[in-house]
């Protein structure tokens, strides 16, 4: 197979296969992993601003708003740089697609599918997200799927279905449609990491981020109507905050943070960096919202991991998941 050495404008080497894919992983960085655990950490309290928000905004609007007004940041910090909005013309197709499963599509589903279920169950569903990747690598990108990734499929998938159980009642359905919703995000998400990186090196991560956004706030347009009239009620200060939140620190710095970190690394390590989410979602779940946290979600969360981990387990015997390569070796 033919590979290429390219450097971006954020300073990351990574080797390349001809899709554009990285395949070595030798040149991982400490900075770049930095950034791909804060954007996680902070992708985890996402959840929980979600359910505040969603107490005086419907999914849907929420999630408009809060594309706006992310767009709205980046578009004044380009201002204030100076900088071009000028994007090449052969990044456009991935960016844009990107935009519309990653962040239109996606965030659509995210926010009703927590406005339906527990923060600590999105926290937790996110992790079979890696999981999620493999498989759309496989469908659509071409990849394969060795043994042990399959057996790690399949491992997660039990633990999810331990997580999705509920009663039969109203509120019981109402979760399980949450759950879902949350679980067929994960092939949008595993589509966004790939067409991530068939960015080539000539588009920043900054304009590739801002872009992006742009892009998923035009393209969320349409979808709004679906939640005519608009309502929103009182908005209390908890609320404001929260969507503030979503809007700063999960829709531009997040994004931005792990845009930085999937330009060096392969899509699926950088999916599978996702097993800390139900750590940090499940913590903050408890100390913010105080839901509890029963044996049957522990029981679950450990096996959607274990999935997670026995999937990330190269042939080559070498661990390429977050919690077992160093700091120094990491690219993200």
């Amino acid at each position: 197979m033919l590979h290429m050495m390219r450097s971006d404008r954020n300073g990351v080497r990574n080797r390349f296969d001809e899709h554009g894919r990285i395949t070595d992983m030798s040149s991982v960085n400490g900075k770049a992993m930095a950034s791909l655990i804060l954007s996680i950490i902070i992708w985890s309290v996402s959840f929980i601003a979600t359910k505040i928000a969603c107490q005086c905004f419907t999914p849907l609007t929420l999630c408009f708003i809060r594309l706006s007004v992310a767009a709205v940041i980046l578009l004044v910090i380009r201002i204030v740089r100076k900088q071009p909005f000028t994007l090449s013309g052969k990044d456009r197709r991935p960016v844009f697609l990107s935009a519309f499963l990653g962040i239109t599509v996606y965030y659509a589903l995210e926010t009703i599918g927590v406005s339906l279920t527990s923060a600590s169950n999105a926290s937790v569903i996110t992790a079979f997200y890696p999981l999620s990747t493999v498989v759309t690598g496989m469908l659509f990108f071409h990849d394969r799927i060795p043994l042990r990734q399959l057996i790690g499929i399949l491992i997660g998938i039990a633990g999810i279905i331990v997580l999705t159980e509920t009663s039969p009642s109203e509120s019981g359905r109402n979760v399980m449609a949450g759950n879902l919703l949350l679980l067929f995000n994960g092939f949008m998400w595993g589509s966004y990491n790939y067409l991530t990186q068939e960015v080539s090196s000539e588009t920043d991560t900054e304009t590739m981020t801002f872009f992006q956004t742009i892009a998923g706030a035009v393209f969320f347009l349409p979808v709004l109507l679906l939640d005519m009239p608009i309502h929103i009620a009182r908005v209390t200060p908890e609320a404001a905050a929260s969507l503030l939140f979503l809007s700063a620190g999960c829709s531009v710095i997040a994004y931005y943070l792990y845009n930085y970190g999937l330009r060096g690394v392969s899509a699926v390590i950088a999916a599978s960096s996702l097993n800390l989410m139900p750590v940090f979602g499940l913590f903050f779940s408890w100390l913010i919202l105080h839901e509890p946290i029963g044996v049957r979600q522990i029981f679950g969360t450990v096996l959607v991991i274990s999935g997670v981990m026995l999937s990330a387990y190269l042939k080559s015997g070498r661990k390429n998941f977050l919690l077992n390569t160093s700091v120094s070796e990491k690219s993200n």
